[in-house]
């Protein structure tokens, strides 16, 4: 049951709702039930049609969960992904046109990462890449532009609210955070991702750069979000997502180099102790 859980994403699409949740109680506006079972089908359809655009390195790195989602290729392409990006554009469409347009930036952004799209003129122009998964460095900073935008921007528009100052730091914080982890999964994945010729910061960087990497960038993170915190920019709640900045310190610590499977469970846990952190600064927020 765990398995199936974690393989068709379902705890990131939690994940990704209670997040919004938790923003939505950081801005003090009203949780949208709407808000959250968009943000939750939209990170359930894009990383559903993800498990089918990875078979180069998912052979190496997860052949199992390869073949399931080839088997199930056509539900999760005509039963899932299409079907529940329209759904989520009709329920953004309600809330007005701000909704409506970051909902579908969010859906065509998860598009363009995960299919050979390009045509032969750009691809050319791009060393060869037909995707934006294919393109170095691009290839970490995609997800976190959806990730941000679907947990702090889409609570913000579905109420009607302007993205003040507040929310265009709280959404870099996120895409700060969401960064770290892809990186934490590509440094995981990075002996599939080599096989395939898909270029990351793991792959490209030792294992020991990679990791001071990710605590250099951490402990920057985690100084600015205490700045704009100390000179009330930000609400003193905001001190508790310094939380977020030792955990990534301490996982990226426990890496190592030729322990795939321990940094799998890793990768799994990590995001359970986002969900709990998560869960907490919504608590905290709400006092």
């Amino acid at each position: 049951m765990s398995h199936y859980f974690f393989r068709n994403k379902l705890h990131l699409s939690l994940l990704s709702a209670l997040g919004a949740a938790s923003w939505s109680i950081y801005f003090d506006i009203q949780v949208n039930v709407w808000t959250l079972l968009c943000v939750f089908l939209l990170t359930f359809s894009i990383y559903q049609d993800n498990r089918l655009t990875d078979e180069a390195e998912d052979a190496a790195n997860d052949p199992e969960g390869l073949k399931n989602a080839l088997e199930n290729r056509k539900l999760i392409t005509y039963m899932t992904f299409y079907p529940l990006s329209v759904i989520c554009l009709v329920i953004a469409f309600q809330f007005g046109q701000p909704a409506f347009w970051a909902t579908a930036l969010v859906i065509f952004i998860g598009y363009l990462y995960n299919h050979k799209c390009f045509p032969p003129f750009l691809s050319k122009h791009l060393n060869g890449a037909r995707r934006l998964k294919d393109i170095y460095i691009v290839k970490n900073l995609t997800p976190p532009l959806d990730w941000a935008t679907a947990l702090v921007f889409l609570p913000l528009l579905f109420e009607g609210r302007p993205l003040s100052l507040m929310a265009w730091i709280c959404w870099g914080y996120v895409f700060v955070c969401a960064f770290f982890i892809e990186v934490m999964w590509d440094m995981r994945d990075h002996r599939g991702d080599l096989l395939s010729g898909i270029k990351t910061i793991a792959n490209t960087l030792s294992f020991p750069q990679t990791k001071q990497l990710l605590i250099i960038a951490s402990l920057i993170s985690g100084t600015l979000i205490f700045y704009f915190t100390f000179t009330n920019i930000l609400p003193n709640v905001t001190y508790f997502l310094l939380a977020n900045n030792a955990a990534v310190i301490v996982i990226a610590s426990m890496y190592k180099e030729r322990q795939e499977a321990f940094m799998r469970k890793i990768s799994d846990l990590t995001i359970l102790l986002a969900t709990i952190l998560f869960l907490s600064f919504a608590l905290i927020a709400s006092f």
